[in-house]
């Protein structure tokens, strides 16, 4: 009976040591066969050569979250990450949003100066109401460097 206790106490005491000291050791080997296909291993064949596969601590390989970053909601799934094709797609749906806007600015600021050369262009007495309610004669040659600014504008940003 005391043998019977001594060996158990012995493996207690050692057992925890061999198998920290076997998961320590473990080595992970990858090599490929004449047939193309991987094969990954706990020793090396004789046959072929193989390449010993490094393990980073701390990485997991199973497709649980950590426990710390699981969602708030169990029933709420974490949003999956666009592929680089969609990020692509969105890229260039931006640009062209932005494209559009400003062809959008543009096309207003035309219409503006349009308007500034039908009022300007065809009188040279143009009536101008004041920030304090005056009503004022434009002067001609401030009249001519509005009208040659908003002209200058037409030309060169709007295609018609």
């Amino acid at each position: 009976m005391r043998i019977a206790i001594i060996i158990t106490l012995v493996l207690i005491i050692t057992l925890p040591f061999l198998a920290t000291d076997a998961m320590a050791t473990d080595e992970i080997y990858r090599w490929v066969d004449e047939n193309g296909v991987v094969h990954f291993g706990d020793r090396p064949p004789a046959e072929t050569v193989a390449e010993q596969v490094v393990i980073q601590p701390g990485i997991r390989s199973d497709t649980t979250p950590p426990s710390g970053s699981a969602p708030a909601d169990s029933n709420q799934s974490p949003e999956p990450q666009p592929s680089v094709a969609q990020q692509i797609r969105d890229e260039r749906a931006k640009r062209r949003a932005e494209i559009e806007e400003n062809k959008k600015m543009v096309a207003e600021a035309c219409a503006q100066r349009r308007k500034i050369v039908s009022q300007l262009e065809p009188s040279p007495r143009v009536m101008v109401r004041m920030e304090d309610g005056t009503v004022t004669r434009m002067d001609d040659d401030v009249r001519l460097e509005t009208l040659n600014e908003a002209e200058a504008y037409i030309a060169a940003n709007c295609n018609n």
